[in-house]
Protein backbone atom coordinates (compact mmCIF):
# COMPACT_ATOMS: atom_id res chain seq x y z
CA UNK A 1 0.00 0.00 0.00
CA UNK A 2 1.18 3.55 -0.52
CA UNK A 3 1.35 6.48 1.86
CA UNK A 4 -1.71 8.72 1.65
CA UNK A 5 -2.79 12.00 3.17
CA UNK A 6 -4.68 11.70 6.42
CA UNK A 7 -4.60 8.45 8.32
CA UNK A 8 -4.71 4.88 7.13
CA UNK A 9 -3.66 1.51 8.50
CA UNK A 10 -0.66 -0.65 7.65
CA UNK A 11 0.02 -3.80 9.62
CA UNK A 12 -2.24 -2.60 12.43
CA UNK A 13 -0.44 0.74 12.72
CA UNK A 14 -1.75 4.17 11.81
CA UNK A 15 0.18 6.10 9.17
CA UNK A 16 0.23 9.87 9.41
CA UNK A 17 0.44 12.42 6.63
CA UNK A 18 4.10 13.08 7.38
CA UNK A 19 5.17 9.44 7.08
CA UNK A 20 8.33 8.82 4.98
CA UNK A 21 7.90 7.76 1.32
CA UNK A 22 6.77 4.21 0.69
CA UNK A 23 9.54 1.62 0.30
CA UNK A 24 8.93 -1.65 -1.54
CA UNK A 25 10.60 -4.91 -0.56
CA UNK A 26 10.81 -7.61 -3.22
CA UNK A 27 11.51 -11.34 -2.92
CA UNK A 28 11.59 -13.67 -5.93
CA UNK A 29 11.19 -17.33 -5.04
CA UNK A 30 11.30 -20.60 -6.95
CA UNK A 31 11.16 -24.14 -5.56
CA UNK A 32 11.80 -23.07 -1.96
CA UNK A 33 8.41 -24.05 -0.60
CA UNK A 34 8.10 -23.07 3.05
CA UNK A 35 11.74 -22.00 3.36
CA UNK A 36 10.82 -18.50 2.18
CA UNK A 37 8.88 -17.98 5.42
CA UNK A 38 12.03 -16.94 7.31
CA UNK A 39 12.75 -14.33 4.64
CA UNK A 40 9.21 -12.95 4.71
CA UNK A 41 9.08 -12.90 8.53
CA UNK A 42 12.33 -10.95 8.78
CA UNK A 43 11.19 -8.33 6.26
CA UNK A 44 7.78 -7.85 7.91
CA UNK A 45 9.63 -7.31 11.21
CA UNK A 46 11.40 -4.25 9.78
CA UNK A 47 11.11 -0.99 11.71
CA UNK A 48 10.40 1.24 8.71
CA UNK A 49 6.89 2.67 9.19
CA UNK A 50 5.78 2.66 5.55
CA UNK A 51 6.58 -0.32 3.34
CA UNK A 52 5.08 -3.07 1.24
CA UNK A 53 6.41 -6.56 0.54
CA UNK A 54 5.95 -8.22 -2.85
CA UNK A 55 6.63 -11.95 -3.21
CA UNK A 56 6.95 -13.21 -6.79
CA UNK A 57 6.46 -16.98 -6.82
CA UNK A 58 7.66 -19.03 -9.81
CA UNK A 59 6.86 -22.40 -8.25
CA UNK A 60 4.74 -24.72 -10.37
CA UNK A 61 2.76 -25.78 -7.32
CA UNK A 62 1.03 -23.80 -4.56
CA UNK A 63 3.29 -24.80 -1.67
CA UNK A 64 4.73 -21.32 -1.17
CA UNK A 65 1.35 -19.62 -1.53
CA UNK A 66 -0.16 -21.93 1.07
CA UNK A 67 2.85 -21.46 3.36
CA UNK A 68 2.26 -17.70 3.33
CA UNK A 69 -1.32 -18.05 4.56
CA UNK A 70 -0.41 -16.98 8.15
CA UNK A 71 0.37 -13.53 6.72
CA UNK A 72 -2.85 -13.19 4.72
CA UNK A 73 -4.22 -10.54 7.09
CA UNK A 74 -1.12 -8.32 6.79
CA UNK A 75 -1.93 -5.60 4.22
CA UNK A 76 1.75 -4.97 3.59
CA UNK A 77 2.14 -8.32 1.82
CA UNK A 78 1.27 -8.77 -1.85
CA UNK A 79 1.67 -12.12 -3.59
CA UNK A 80 2.32 -12.56 -7.30
CA UNK A 81 2.06 -15.99 -8.89
CA UNK A 82 4.16 -16.05 -12.06
CA UNK A 83 4.29 -18.66 -14.80
CA UNK A 84 7.56 -17.28 -16.14
CA UNK A 85 10.94 -18.91 -15.48
CA UNK A 86 14.07 -17.03 -14.45
CA UNK A 87 14.96 -14.38 -11.92
CA UNK A 88 15.17 -11.60 -14.50
CA UNK A 89 11.53 -12.12 -15.43
CA UNK A 90 10.52 -12.33 -11.76
CA UNK A 91 12.35 -9.12 -10.87
CA UNK A 92 10.64 -7.22 -13.67
CA UNK A 93 7.25 -8.61 -12.66
CA UNK A 94 7.85 -7.42 -9.10
CA UNK A 95 9.09 -4.01 -10.25
CA UNK A 96 5.91 -3.51 -12.27
CA UNK A 97 3.85 -4.16 -9.14
CA UNK A 98 5.99 -2.04 -6.81
CA UNK A 99 4.66 1.32 -5.67
CA UNK A 100 7.66 2.52 -3.66
CA UNK A 101 10.27 4.97 -4.90
CA UNK A 102 12.93 2.57 -3.59
CA UNK A 103 12.77 -1.20 -4.09
CA UNK A 104 14.89 -3.34 -1.74
CA UNK A 105 15.54 -6.88 -2.97
CA UNK A 106 16.77 -10.03 -1.26
CA UNK A 107 16.79 -13.75 -2.03
CA UNK A 108 14.49 -16.44 -0.71
CA UNK A 109 17.30 -18.07 1.29
CA UNK A 110 18.19 -14.93 3.28
CA UNK A 111 17.04 -13.02 6.33
CA UNK A 112 17.33 -9.26 6.76
CA UNK A 113 17.97 -7.06 9.84
CA UNK A 114 15.22 -4.85 11.34
CA UNK A 115 16.84 -1.65 9.97
CA UNK A 116 17.32 -3.00 6.43
CA UNK A 117 14.62 -0.95 4.70
CA UNK A 118 15.25 2.14 6.82
CA UNK A 119 18.96 2.19 5.97
CA UNK A 120 18.42 1.71 2.25
CA UNK A 121 15.77 4.45 2.23
CA UNK A 122 18.17 6.88 3.93
CA UNK A 123 20.90 6.16 1.36
CA UNK A 124 18.66 7.02 -1.59
CA UNK A 125 17.31 10.11 0.18
CA UNK A 126 20.83 11.39 0.85
CA UNK A 127 22.22 10.62 -2.63
CA UNK A 128 19.78 11.58 -5.42
CA UNK A 129 22.07 10.27 -8.18
CA UNK A 130 22.34 6.79 -6.68
CA UNK A 131 20.41 4.25 -8.77
CA UNK A 132 21.66 1.01 -7.21
CA UNK A 133 22.86 0.26 -3.68
CA UNK A 134 24.37 -2.91 -2.26
CA UNK A 135 24.59 -3.95 1.38
CA UNK A 136 26.78 -6.65 2.89
CA UNK A 137 25.78 -10.29 2.54
CA UNK A 138 27.11 -12.43 5.38
CA UNK A 139 27.33 -16.20 5.35
CA UNK A 140 24.92 -18.00 7.64
CA UNK A 141 26.08 -20.74 9.95
CA UNK A 142 27.55 -23.70 8.03
CA UNK A 143 30.22 -26.38 8.08
CA UNK A 144 33.27 -24.66 6.59
CA UNK A 145 35.01 -27.98 5.98
CA UNK A 146 32.19 -29.20 3.74
CA UNK A 147 31.57 -26.08 1.65
CA UNK A 148 30.79 -22.37 1.66
CA UNK A 149 28.07 -19.75 1.45
CA UNK A 150 28.49 -16.94 -1.14
CA UNK A 151 29.01 -13.61 0.62
CA UNK A 152 29.89 -9.97 0.01
CA UNK A 153 31.37 -8.11 2.96
CA UNK A 154 32.70 -4.55 2.89
CA UNK A 155 34.58 -2.41 5.39
CA UNK A 156 33.23 1.11 5.11
CA UNK A 157 31.04 2.69 2.45
CA UNK A 158 31.97 3.31 -1.18
CA UNK A 159 30.46 5.33 -4.03
CA UNK A 160 31.01 4.20 -7.63
CA UNK A 161 30.48 7.03 -10.10
CA UNK A 162 32.17 6.29 -13.42
CA UNK A 163 32.45 3.42 -15.87
CA UNK A 164 36.05 3.11 -14.73
CA UNK A 165 34.52 1.97 -11.41
CA UNK A 166 32.50 -0.79 -13.12
CA UNK A 167 35.30 -3.27 -12.52
CA UNK A 168 34.66 -2.89 -8.77
CA UNK A 169 30.96 -3.89 -8.92
CA UNK A 170 30.78 -7.13 -6.94
CA UNK A 171 27.68 -6.70 -4.79
CA UNK A 172 25.16 -9.54 -4.65
CA UNK A 173 21.50 -9.60 -5.61
CA UNK A 174 20.80 -11.02 -2.15
CA UNK A 175 21.33 -7.50 -0.77
CA UNK A 176 20.47 -4.86 -3.34
CA UNK A 177 18.14 -1.86 -3.59
CA UNK A 178 17.26 0.23 -6.63
CA UNK A 179 15.62 3.55 -7.42
CA UNK A 180 12.51 2.43 -9.27
CA UNK A 181 12.27 5.42 -11.63
CA UNK A 182 15.84 4.90 -12.88
CA UNK A 183 15.42 1.17 -13.41
CA UNK A 184 12.28 1.88 -15.45
CA UNK A 185 14.23 4.50 -17.41
CA UNK A 186 16.98 2.07 -18.42
CA UNK A 187 14.57 -0.72 -19.34
CA UNK A 188 14.44 -2.88 -16.21
CA UNK A 189 16.41 -6.00 -15.36
CA UNK A 190 17.69 -8.16 -18.19
CA UNK A 191 15.21 -11.07 -18.51
CA UNK A 192 17.92 -13.38 -19.85
CA UNK A 193 20.14 -12.98 -16.76
CA UNK A 194 19.80 -14.52 -13.31
CA UNK A 195 19.16 -17.99 -11.84
CA UNK A 196 16.80 -20.03 -14.01
CA UNK A 197 17.47 -17.87 -17.09
CA UNK A 198 19.49 -18.57 -20.22
CA UNK A 199 22.49 -16.94 -18.56
CA UNK A 200 21.95 -18.00 -14.94
CA UNK A 201 23.71 -15.21 -13.00
CA UNK A 202 24.97 -11.59 -13.24
CA UNK A 203 21.54 -9.90 -12.99
CA UNK A 204 22.91 -7.82 -10.10
CA UNK A 205 26.15 -6.72 -11.77
CA UNK A 206 24.42 -6.02 -15.08
CA UNK A 207 21.85 -3.61 -13.61
CA UNK A 208 24.59 -1.74 -11.72
CA UNK A 209 26.85 -1.36 -14.75
CA UNK A 210 23.97 -0.24 -16.97
CA UNK A 211 23.09 2.37 -14.32
CA UNK A 212 26.68 3.63 -14.36
CA UNK A 213 26.57 3.75 -18.14
CA UNK A 214 23.45 5.94 -17.88
CA UNK A 215 25.49 8.34 -15.66
CA UNK A 216 23.94 7.32 -12.36
CA UNK A 217 25.81 6.14 -9.27
CA UNK A 218 26.20 2.87 -7.37
CA UNK A 219 26.61 2.85 -3.60
CA UNK A 220 27.96 0.09 -1.36
CA UNK A 221 27.31 0.21 2.37
CA UNK A 222 28.74 -1.71 5.30
CA UNK A 223 26.06 -0.43 7.70
CA UNK A 224 23.68 -3.34 7.15
CA UNK A 225 24.02 -6.99 6.22
CA UNK A 226 21.59 -9.68 5.21
CA UNK A 227 22.34 -13.24 6.27
CA UNK A 228 22.62 -15.78 3.46
CA UNK A 229 21.91 -19.48 3.98
CA UNK A 230 22.61 -20.66 0.42
CA UNK A 231 25.14 -23.36 1.31
CA UNK A 232 27.16 -25.01 -1.49
CA UNK A 233 29.48 -27.97 -1.27
CA UNK A 234 32.90 -27.55 -2.82
CA UNK A 235 31.71 -29.58 -5.82
CA UNK A 236 28.71 -27.30 -6.19
CA UNK A 237 31.12 -24.38 -5.94
CA UNK A 238 32.76 -25.42 -9.20
CA UNK A 239 29.35 -25.57 -10.83
CA UNK A 240 28.55 -22.13 -9.39
CA UNK A 241 31.79 -20.72 -10.83
CA UNK A 242 30.90 -22.03 -14.26
CA UNK A 243 27.39 -20.57 -14.00
CA UNK A 244 28.67 -17.17 -12.88
CA UNK A 245 31.38 -16.79 -15.50
CA UNK A 246 29.11 -17.99 -18.28
CA UNK A 247 26.70 -15.17 -17.42
CA UNK A 248 29.48 -12.61 -16.86
CA UNK A 249 30.87 -13.36 -20.32
CA UNK A 250 27.42 -12.97 -21.89
CA UNK A 251 26.69 -9.73 -20.04
CA UNK A 252 30.02 -8.20 -21.04
CA UNK A 253 29.50 -9.11 -24.69
CA UNK A 254 26.92 -6.29 -24.70
CA UNK A 255 29.72 -3.68 -24.55
CA UNK A 256 31.12 -4.97 -27.83
CA UNK A 257 27.75 -5.29 -29.54
CA UNK A 258 26.58 -1.83 -28.45
CA UNK A 259 29.85 -0.28 -29.70
CA UNK A 260 31.17 0.62 -26.26
CA UNK A 261 34.62 -0.57 -27.27
CA UNK A 262 36.24 1.85 -24.81
CA UNK A 263 34.68 -0.20 -21.99
CA UNK A 264 36.10 -3.55 -23.08
CA UNK A 265 38.89 -3.14 -20.55
CA UNK A 266 36.29 -3.96 -17.85
CA UNK A 267 35.70 -7.57 -19.01
CA UNK A 268 39.40 -7.81 -19.86
CA UNK A 269 40.24 -6.85 -16.28
CA UNK A 270 37.68 -9.29 -14.81
CA UNK A 271 38.79 -12.13 -17.08
CA UNK A 272 42.48 -11.61 -16.36
CA UNK A 273 42.19 -11.18 -12.58
CA UNK A 274 39.56 -13.78 -11.72
CA UNK A 275 39.77 -16.36 -14.52
CA UNK A 276 43.16 -16.28 -16.26
CA UNK A 277 45.58 -15.32 -13.46
CA UNK A 278 44.72 -18.01 -10.82
CA UNK A 279 45.75 -21.01 -13.02
CA UNK A 280 48.83 -19.14 -14.25
CA UNK A 281 49.81 -18.45 -10.62
CA UNK A 282 49.40 -22.15 -9.82
CA UNK A 283 51.57 -23.18 -12.77
CA UNK A 284 54.27 -20.74 -11.73
CA UNK A 285 54.27 -22.38 -8.30
CA UNK A 286 54.28 -25.90 -9.77
CA UNK A 287 50.74 -26.64 -8.57
CA UNK A 288 47.86 -28.16 -10.47
CA UNK A 289 46.06 -25.24 -12.10
CA UNK A 290 42.64 -24.37 -10.70
CA UNK A 291 39.87 -22.32 -12.22
CA UNK A 292 40.16 -23.54 -15.80
CA UNK A 293 36.37 -23.82 -15.80
CA UNK A 294 36.14 -20.05 -15.35
CA UNK A 295 38.12 -19.45 -18.54
CA UNK A 296 36.06 -21.81 -20.68
CA UNK A 297 32.76 -20.61 -19.20
CA UNK A 298 33.60 -16.93 -19.75
CA UNK A 299 34.55 -17.54 -23.38
CA UNK A 300 31.47 -19.66 -23.99
CA UNK A 301 29.22 -17.03 -22.40
CA UNK A 302 30.79 -14.23 -24.43
CA UNK A 303 30.22 -16.15 -27.67
CA UNK A 304 26.65 -17.06 -26.73
CA UNK A 305 26.02 -13.43 -25.80
CA UNK A 306 27.15 -12.36 -29.26
CA UNK A 307 24.64 -14.80 -30.78
CA UNK A 308 21.66 -13.81 -28.59
CA UNK A 309 19.26 -11.14 -29.94
CA UNK A 310 19.91 -7.79 -28.26
CA UNK A 311 18.10 -4.45 -28.02
CA UNK A 312 20.98 -2.03 -28.51
CA UNK A 313 19.03 0.93 -27.13
CA UNK A 314 18.47 -0.67 -23.70
CA UNK A 315 21.37 -3.17 -23.70
CA UNK A 316 18.86 -5.91 -22.88
CA UNK A 317 18.87 -9.36 -24.41
CA UNK A 318 15.57 -9.81 -26.25
CA UNK A 319 13.26 -11.94 -24.15
CA UNK A 320 11.29 -14.89 -25.43
CA UNK A 321 7.50 -14.74 -25.66
CA UNK A 322 6.25 -16.16 -22.39
CA UNK A 323 3.05 -16.23 -20.45
CA UNK A 324 2.38 -13.04 -18.50
CA UNK A 325 2.49 -13.04 -14.71
CA UNK A 326 -0.87 -13.38 -12.99
CA UNK A 327 -1.41 -11.54 -9.67
CA UNK A 328 -3.09 -13.68 -7.03
CA UNK A 329 -4.26 -12.86 -3.53
CA UNK A 330 -2.69 -14.92 -0.78
CA UNK A 331 -5.33 -17.35 0.41
CA UNK A 332 -5.66 -19.58 3.40
CA UNK A 333 -5.10 -23.36 3.07
CA UNK A 334 -8.82 -23.90 3.47
CA UNK A 335 -9.83 -21.64 0.59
Amino acid sequence: MSAKKGKTTCGGRELRQDDPPLVSALVCTCNRGRLVLDTVSSILANAHPNFELIVVDQNKDNETRDALSPFVSDPRLRYLKSTTIGKGYALNAGMREAKGTVVAITDDDCTVPPNWLETFASIFAAHPKVAVAFCCVEAGEHDRTAGFVPAFVRTGNRMLTTMHDARHVHGLGAGIAVRRSVIEEIGGFDPMLGPGSKFPSCDDRDIAIRALLARYQVYETSKIAVKHFGFRTWQQGRQLARRDFLAIGAAYSKFFRCHHIELMYVPAYEFTKYALWPPIWDLLHLRQPRGIVRITAFVQGFIEGLRTPLDNATMLFVEDKRTNSIPLKVSSPES
